[in-house]
């Protein structure tokens, strides 16, 4: 008879550091194959950014069209990632299909723009008036007392104005309602003729170029004012001050709060500094500059090409003026820019050309219409051309035969 008391079951001694080993092996073999996969679509995606980055476009596929009725004197700007226009009669912020964000009339003869961050403000050269923007609409207009030469515009919205009456040159900062916030006069016999004016986007710096001409020498001047705590202390709330004989600087423009390039017939000159700012890497060159453009990242010298006037050369530099990318084009552009994905986008009336930062042309295109402007919309192919009477969202292709245009 058996003993039904008896258990078959016995206890297992079980190796706990081998199931430890055991478990720590799969745990790298799935590591290991999810690097592997991770590996691959990396080098899948650097593959296809190469192969993007290489392919060049002689067309386009319309893939939106949206028509408009703006006045031949529009002016348009890229803000905030969509379109701003302007002209004598006010702004108008809009998206890409033309859906109007918001709309501010004004009167002037000849208004400038500022943009920096979410901040637009617009000035009338030689006028008085000043109205302040955001991407939401109208955050101040008011008049200053004398006539407008330069203007600037911080990224909390505060307004710096060169103005000028009876010969004498007044700085004035202003808060976005119109309270000034600080003031002074700069007298050619002590500090030259301003040329030029840069807001830092905190709203507390000022840069100001000058420029001095005395027994036939010229000499320019790039002063720094604080009017934060840094600068109550100092005469006139300058904190820094460098010259540069036998040049002239006719621009200057803050990168961010403590950045800034001044852009002179010799070339290009940086300081760095949140308080004093201090001099920092050069571009200098003994050939005539043509024209400049830059953006948060990069700015851009254009010089001829050799003798042949019709010929021009892009040189490309990062903030620090290391060169990144030179190349030479024969079509006769009239404007230049860096569009938001840093491409380097050339146009004259009619005609688009689109480099990488490579220096590869990428798109080349003659239009029936007025080109506008150009804006880049979405991924490696998709832009906005903005022409006369009408604006073409459009995904950029190679030339197949068909009419351009054809879905």
């Amino acid at each position: 008879m058996k003993d039904t008391g008896k258990s078959n079951l016995q206890m297992v001694r079980d190796n706990w550091e081998e199931i430890e080993r055991k478990v720590r092996e799969h745990h790298r073999k799935q590591l290991k194959i999810a690097a592997l996969i991770v590996g691959i679509c990396v080098a899948l995606g650097i593959t296809y950014y190469v192969y993007v980055q290489h392919k060049s476009y002689t067309d386009y596929k319309i893939v939106d069209t949206v028509e408009r009725s703006d006045s031949a004197a529009t002016h348009f700007v890229q803000y905030n990632g969509h379109l701003l226009k302007y002209s004598n009669d006010g702004a108008v912020y809009t998206t890409v299909n033309n859906d109007v964000i918001w709309n501010q009339s004004f009167e002037m003869q000849e208004p400038t723009v500022s943009i920096c961050q979410k901040y637009v403000a617009f000035a009338d050269s030689d006028g008085k008036e000043i109205y302040v923007m955001d991407d939401s609409g109208t955050q101040g207009k008011f008049k200053v007392t004398m006539p407008v030469i330069k203007m600037d515009v911080s990224a909390h919205g505060t307004v710096a104005v060169l103005m000028e009456d009876d010969g004498t040159s007044y700085l004035a900062l202003y808060s976005k309602s119109g309270e000034q916030l600080a003031e002074g006069a700069i007298h050619v016999e002590n500090g030259g003729t301003p040329l030029a004016i840069a807001l830092s986007a905190d709203g507390q710096k000022l840069a100001v170029s000058s420029m001095d001409i005395h027994d036939g020498s010229v000499k320019s001047t790039v002063s720094f004012y604080n009017f934060g705590a840094v600068g109550e202390n100092k005469v006139d709330h300058i904190v820094a001050s460098y010259s540069y004989a036998d040049t002239v600087i006719p621009e200057l423009t803050y990168i961010g709060s403590d950045h800034v390039l001044a852009f002179s017939d010799k070339g290009v000159y940086t300081f760095t500094g949140s308080t004093e700012p201090k001099e920092g890497p050069k571009k200098e060159t003994d050939e005539e500059i043509k024209g400049v453009f830059y953006d948060e990242s990069y700015f851009a010298l254009i010089f001829a090409a050799g003798k042949d006037e019709a010929k021009r050369r892009v040189e490309v530099y990062n903030m620090k003026c290391s060169q990144q990318v030179t190349f030479e084009t024969d079509f006769s552009f009239e404007e230049a820019q860096f569009l938001d994905n840093h491409e380097i986008c050339l146009t004259s009336e009619n005609a688009c050309a689109l480099y990488t930062l490579g220096g590869r042309e990428k798109f080349y295109y003659e239009f029936e219409n007025r080109l506008c402007a150009v804006t880049h919309v979405s991924g490696c192919r998709r832009y906005a051309f903005v022409m006369e009477g009408k604006t073409e969202q459009a995904r950029l292709k190679l030339f197949d035969g068909k009419k351009t245009g054809d879905k």
